[in-house]
């Protein structure tokens, strides 16, 4: 059972490699943050392997830092009352991030349903 898991991760990866680099725009935006939940996901549903937290954290901070050098930038097209929700999600996921890391018992529920949900209005889905 573990092989065939490993063998799937393995094989998810090499596809996300590729995969990533033939789509630009909201398709990778839509991506990144889908990448993120799942990543948290599995982080929340292997509690005692604290690698995939610590991958599954990392990963969201990248995505996020991403998102708040991207909503700081004035000359962003976005609306600037959309550019201050993206930022002030930004600030709840280094408040999260900071609790799951130093948490016994990590709940990666809120920053799950953030990543899900985003990724859902970028692939143009209901959440």
């Amino acid at each position: 059972m573990m092989q065939m898991i490993r063998q799937h991760t393995a094989a998810s990866r090499a596809y996300g490699r590729a995969h990533h680099s033939v789509i630009s725009g909201r398709p990778a935006e839509a991506e990144a943050f889908a990448r993120a939940a799942a990543q948290l996901r599995d982080a929340a549903e292997q509690p005692h392997d604290r690698a995939i937290l610590v991958r599954a954290l990392g990963y969201n901070q990248k995505l996020w830092t991403i998102v708040q050098a991207e909503a700081s930038d004035p000359g962003h097209p976005a609306p600037s009352d959309m550019r201050d929700d993206m930022l002030s999600l930004a600030r709840f996921m280094d408040r999260a991030t900071a609790a799951a890391l130093s948490a016994a018992h990590p709940n990666l529920d809120g920053m799950i349903a953030i990543n899900a949900s985003l990724s859902s209005g970028l692939f143009g889905r209901p959440a």
